[in-house]
């Protein structure tokens, strides 16, 4: 999936040498929580939720490997972010970072889903809670709005409003809910769905993305 040669477990979809040659995050320096680096942290002000984990910044390869899924459909490169997810929880969870009760998911509106075929977001909790072993609930509707892609902060804030809802709940919630997604930009849509999880009695919020967004005037 990035230098072409042949693999020998074609199922991992990277040589090693490309597994090693993938940017990363330092997770030892932040205690595995990106919003304690100040070099995301800058991007994300005010961020309500508690906890941040993402492969790393937005940049190549997963620049391209990311709109290869989400709005072309390549289920090859899904696998592959699916994996390298997997990976980056499994040794979180191995340096005892606390684990959710149950993961949950960014929603689309039904017309964009129709429109896709499917919800990336959706698809990468569905592996992660397989992997991990944690439930998987949905837990939010979407109403329409105009697309969040290229909008400023103050621009998402307003396409945000009463744009989601929590589904009636039979039963109370768990009290550490990870929320996943594909990229975060400015969190203004992780927070608004943070703020519909704190009402309904959750006590600690994780959000869980393959990519976050370099602030302003970042260098990677």
């Amino acid at each position: 999936m990035w230098c072409s040669l042949p693999l020998a477990e074609p199922g991992k979809q990277l040589c090693d040498y490309c597994q090693a040659a993938l940017p990363r995050l330092p997770y030892a320096l932040c205690h595995n929580n990106l919003l304690l680096l100040p070099a995301v942290a800058r991007g994300l002000k005010g961020a309500k939720f508690d906890r941040l984990l993402c492969l790393a910044h937005y940049q190549q390869p997963y620049q391209h490997w990311i709109p290869r899924w989400k709005y072309y459909t390549d289920l090859a490169a899904g696998q592959l972010l699916q994996q390298q997810m997997c990976l980056l929880l499994l040794g979180c969870k191995s340096n005892s970072m606390p684990m959710p009760q149950a993961l949950t998911f960014v929603p689309l509106h039904w017309r964009k889903q129709r429109q896709r075929g499917f919800n990336q977001a959706k698809v990468l909790a569905e592996a992660l809670g397989q992997q991990l072993q944690i439930p998987v609930l949905a837990l939010f509707s979407k109403s329409a709005s105009h697309s969040q892609r290229g909008l400023n902060r103050r621009q998402r804030l307003r396409n945000l409003r009463r744009s989601f809802s929590l589904k009636p709940q039979t039963a109370a919630l768990p009290t550490h809910i990870a929320l996943v997604d594909d990229v975060i930009t400015t969190g203004a849509t992780a927070n608004a769905l943070t703020r519909l999880l704190r009402r309904a009695g959750v006590s600690t919020v994780s959000v869980w993305t393959l990519a976050v967004t370099p602030p302003p005037g970042y260098s990677l």
